[in-house]
C-alpha cells in the first residue's frame, strides 16, 4: 500500500470505523445525539458537541482545498474556524452539519489517497517546518483524533455516555 494510501485510511478509519479499535471514532461519538443534546454547552469555556462537529467540517473542507492548492472558501464563516453550531429543536440541522462532516472526511481521505509521494512531499506553504502536504494530512489526523476526544469528554460531562471501544 502508498504511503498516500495508508494516510487516508487513517484519516478514514479512525473518523468512520465501527470496527473494535484503541480508538472510538468521529462517528461512534457524535451518533445518537439529539439536536438539543448536540447543541449543548456543557461548562463555561467549553464548547457543545454541534460546534465541535462544524469546526471539524470546517477544517476538512478547509485542508482540502489547501492540499488542492485552491483558494480558500470564505462562504459562510468569520475565518475563526468555528462556524456557528445550530439551534437546539433543529433536528435535521444536526443530521445535515453531522453528515456533511462525515462527507468531508471521506472527500478529503479520497484525494490524499490518490497523491504521489512526490505529490505528498512539495511545499504548499511557506516556511521551512511542516509545509508540505504530508504534514498537512498529519495534522489533519491530528487535528480529528484532539476533537473526536473533546466530543467523548462533552458526553461524559453531561453523562451521555456510549458504548466505547
Amino acid at each position: 500500500m502508498s504511503e498516500a494510501r495508508h494516510m487516508a485510511e487513517a484519516l478514514e478509519v479512525l473518523f468512520t470505523s465501527s470496527a473494535h479499535g484503541w480508538f472510538s471514532p468521529f462517528v461512534t461519538a457524535t451518533e445518537s445525539l439529539t439536536a438539543a443534546q448536540a447543541a449543548t454547552v456543557p461548562a463555561e469555556r467549553f464548547n457543545s458537541v454541534w460546534a465541535v462537529v462544524n469546526h471539524v467540517r470546517y477544517w476538512q473542507e478547509a485542508t482540502l482545498r489547501q492540499l488542492q492548492q485552491l483558494p480558500a472558501d470564505e462562504s459562510g464563516d468569520d475565518g475563526s474556524g468555528w462556524p456557528p453550531a445550530g439551534e437546539a429543536g433543529d433536528e435535521a440541522g444536526w443530521r445535515r452539519d453531522r453528515t456533511r462532516a462525515i462527507e468531508a472526511n471521506g472527500a478529503l481521505a479520497r484525494y490524499v489517497a490518490g497523491l504521489t509521494d512526490d505529490e505528498l512531499n512539495s511545499a504548499i506553504g511557506e516556511g521551512d517546518e511542516w509545509n508540505t502536504r504530508r504534514h498537512v494530512v498529519y495534522s489533519m489526523i491530528a487535528h480529528n483524533s484532539y476533537h473526536t476526544c473533546e466530543i467523548t469528554t462533552i458526553r461524559h460531562m453531561q453523562g451521555w455516555l456510549f458504548d466505547a471501544l
